[in-house]
């Protein structure tokens, strides 16, 4: 009868068990080497039942903490695939660690990867709030894990903690206010009874939202980012950079695409989309390290996704889906590059300046971040100029003529610092440190053939790359309400 009665996500499962299994393994006796293997055996399961699950599909109208559907499943597996990738970057430093802390490395890494999978498969505030805490706490501990120096690691993990307590007091707060008016904890934005005064369905939605913004790190909700990447290691930050925007942005598309949407929505999310779009863009400007580089890229490819959360429609479905698979698979590149570029016993190679003549020293290397970097530009033949586009004829089919113009303003601003990094490597090295310390990594190899493989197939081949991405349906023809299929399908 339980099992028929409670519905769960395979995957949740999957990663329960793994986690516990590690958890007692390291208490029998410590191995990092043996937790690696434990924790990419359960990602790799997890990722294989991302489309199952346990108990009978709840009703579209009863209360239920959890939901799957094609939606959910697509960014459920993009997340399990983004993790295992940022743990193949992780490997070769955790495994030599020994007997040190390798093991509860690997341990909040699958926590935060649970933490993850929960806020996707959310139906309800209460698992939703608990996976984005478990996400949280998962990520103060690893951004803490930097070695060199660690002081910056604290640093950064005390900066993530203050303001990451500040943006869930405020998202709960809201929650509380939207139970106090509906009564129910359905995750959808309240609707006030003809007896509650409307501005208290407002303001809970603006606070829900307020908190989500500082998860995703929107302008004006955005200074933490860069900060905290720069101090966390390498594999950490691009965790920050795509799990955790994944899973935030998949609950945002979740909370309101499952009911109509707020009239006043609109205007806050055309303000923030401006200010997201140009402020990062101008922030990356001025930095001189990837990190903090990759973060305002990654704060102006946040307002990329909101232009097409803001134009529901026929297009709005695949504009989504392929940005979110376009900017995981290149940023996992240009870490992936950056891990590699690091000496085992030396510096990180995180400034730009350290990648000069990397195109005479390490040519492969060198190429694959150049290509990862223009498919974050939105040149062709690379699948980040195909969601770019998917961005830019989704706004040009609703008429959102300032958004497009912001998305054109930015992407040539992004252009530049862009290829500013491929001119630092195509430049003649004044000293020979870009070619020296090759270090054999077997695994960070595959990772960036793979990687490079998934970028450029996408770009040389869209219509086939488009089609298995799109997790619903368009509408039929004599649908009226044009975003009447999109709460359709996440229901």
């Amino acid at each position: 009868m339980i099992v028929h009665d409670v519905f769960l996500p395979a995957p949740l499962l999957v990663l329960s068990f793994g986690i516990m299994i590690v958890l007692v393994a390291t208490a029998w006796r410590r191995s990092a080497g043996r937790s690696l293997l434990g924790g990419m055996v359960t990602l790799l399961l997890a990722l294989a039942v991302t489309g199952l699950h346990t108990g009978d599909m709840p009703g579209s109208k009863g209360d239920t903490l959890f939901i799957q559907d094609r939606w959910t499943t697509y960014t459920a597996a993009l997340s399990v695939f983004s993790s295992m990738c940022i743990l193949l970057m992780s490997w070769r430093d955790t495994a030599h660690e020994g007997a040190g802390t390798g093991d509860e490395y690997v341990l909040l890494f699958m926590l935060g990867t649970l933490g993850a999978l929960a806020m996707v498969f959310s139906a309800n505030y209460m698992p939703f709030f608990v996976g984005l805490e478990i996400l949280g706490v998962s990520l103060m501990g690893l951004v803490a894990f930097r070695r060199r120096p660690a002081t910056a690691g604290h640093e950064a993990a005390m900066k993530y903690l203050i303001l990451s307590g500040v943006s869930s007091a405020i998202l709960l707060f809201g929650i509380g206010l939207a139970y106090g008016v509906t009564g129910s904890l359905r995750f959808v934005p309240p609707v006030a009874p003809a007896d509650v005064p409307a501005a208290l369905p407002v303001a809970a939605t603006v606070m829900i939202l307020v908190g989500m913004f500082f998860k995703l790190s929107a302008v004006p909700f955005h200074m933490w980012l860069p900060d905290v990447m720069e101090g966390a290691p390498v594999p950490v930050a691009a965790f920050l950079a795509v799990v955790s925007k994944i899973a935030i942005f998949s609950s945002l598309v979740r909370y309101f695409g499952m009911g109509e949407q707020p009239p006043f929505l609109n205007d806050i999310l055309y303000a923030v989309i401006i200010l997201t779009v140009l402020g990062g863009n101008l922030l990356a400007l001025r930095q001189t390290t990837l990190p903090r580089l990759m973060a305002c890229s990654s704060i102006a490819h946040v307002g990329y996704l909101l232009i097409a959360f803001v134009c529901p429609g026929l297009l709005q479905p695949g504009a989504i889906t392929v940005y979110l698979a376009a900017y995981s698979v290149s940023t996992l590149g240009v870490f992936a590059a950056m891990t590699a570029f690091a000496a085992p016993d030396g510096p990180e190679g995180t400034a730009v300046a350290q990648w000069t003549g990397l195109f005479s020293g390490r040519p492969f290397l060198a190429s694959v971040m150049a290509l990862m970097l223009l498919s974050l530009a939105g040149i062709p033949p690379s699948i980040g100029f195909l969601a770019k586009f998917q961005i830019a004829a989704t706004g040009v089919a609703h008429q959102r003529d300032l958004l497009v113009c912001v998305l054109i303003i930015g992407s040539i601003i992004g252009l530049y610092y862009y290829l500013n990094i491929i001119r630092v490597m195509l430049a003649t090295p004044s000293f020979p440190s870009a070619s020296q310390s090759r270090d054999s990594r077997p695994e960070l190899t595959a990772l960036v053939i793979v990687l490079t493989i998934i970028v450029v197939i996408g770009g040389l081949f869209p219509v086939r790359t488009i089609h298995p991405l799109l997790p619903m349906r368009p509408a039929p023809p004599e649908m009226r309400d044009e975003t009447a299929h999109w709460r359709a399908d996440l229901r």
